[in-house]
């Protein structure tokens, strides 16, 4: 519906899932489990895509470079002294965006001012993978709608997308006739 939302019927309940939110989810979970597990792969760009880093992204990428390799990018300096420019030869093949690095670092360099502990900037890392996330007002193939649905029902918590939306939202049979006042 509106190529944003799917109506699904299960048993006596309609459902409502936002594919934008249900993505981001998935993604996220995702990303979690494969940083814990440390099972990235990684996508190879070619030509490598080069980045001029400001002196607070340089320290950034050098204080979090561990992290960034966890989860599949290859990110070599084109200077040594200092690492003013960097090209990157992979990116996590979950994200597939260029220019999440960046957001990436802007990202981290809010948490450093928060003091966050390296955890969360891991999970910070993790969330930015929803920005890889299918967007409303695409059109999906039914296998993709059916394989994201899929996905979505494993995981514990399908109901929110990481930043706390709703993914679902469910409405029984009975609640629908009451709004056409097919019954009292």
């Amino acid at each position: 519906m509106f190529e944003t939302y799917w109506i699904v019927e299960y048993r006596d309940q309609m459902y409502i899932i936002d594919q934008h939110a249900a993505h981001e989810r998935v993604l996220y979970e995702r990303t979690l489990k494969r940083m814990k597990e440390k099972q990235f792969t990684s996508q190879r760009i070619s030509p490598p895509i080069v980045l001029n880093l400001s002196m607070q992204e340089e320290q950034l990428l050098s204080e979090h470079m561990e992290n960034f390799t966890k989860i599949g990018f290859e990110i070599e300096p084109l200077e040594e002294i200092p690492m003013q420019s960097v090209q990157f030869q992979t990116i996590c093949s979950v994200l597939q965006k260029k220019d999440l690095l960046i957001e990436m670092l802007d990202s981290l360099s809010d948490s450093i001012s928060t003091n966050l502990a390296p955890d969360i900037v891991l999970e910070k890392i993790a969330s930015m993978s929803c920005k890889a996330a299918v967007k409303g007002n695409s059109r999906l193939s039914g296998r993709e709608v059916d394989a994201l649905i899929g996905e979505l029902l494993e995981l514990d918590n399908p109901y929110h997308c990481p930043h706390g939306r709703p993914t679902i939202i469910a409405m029984t049979k009975r609640e629908l006739e009451k709004k056409f006042k097919r019954i009292v």
